[in-house]
């Protein structure tokens, strides 16, 4: 019995921007796995999306949980995510949304349209 192809459970992603680590370095790489509903759950009940139900805080919610991994960083905090640049964080999100739910199920980019 064969059903669809299921994506891998982790990606390495490169960041466009990347950030300094603790040691100054320029880190351009990051782990990523799929969204589970336990993250849903979590974002749901979590005092910082009840006190502002919206995209931004839902998505930082979210990349804190489902990127494993910054450069040698683990794990990873909502401050960590909450200081990365735009472009690094879209390249995250589209990275778990694949992994989540297929690359055929990726939204298509603006490129007029602000990125983060």
């Amino acid at each position: 019995m064969s059903g669809p192809q299921l994506p891998s459970y982790r990606e390495v992603v490169s960041l466009p921007v990347g950030f300094k680590d603790a040691q100054g370095e320029l880190v351009q790489e990051a782990e990523v796995r799929p969204v589970t509903g336990a993250d849903e759950l979590y974002i749901g009940m979590s005092p910082e999306y009840n006190r502002s139900p919206n995209d931004l805080v839902y998505k930082t919610l979210l990349l804190s949980r489902t990127v494993t991994r910054l450069g040698d960083k683990k794990p990873v905090s909502i401050h960590d995510i909450s200081k990365l640049h735009a472009m690094d964080v879209r390249a995250l999100e589209y990275a778990v949304y694949r992994l989540t739910y297929g690359a055929d199920a990726l939204p298509e980019e603006d490129p007029d349209e602000p990125g983060g």
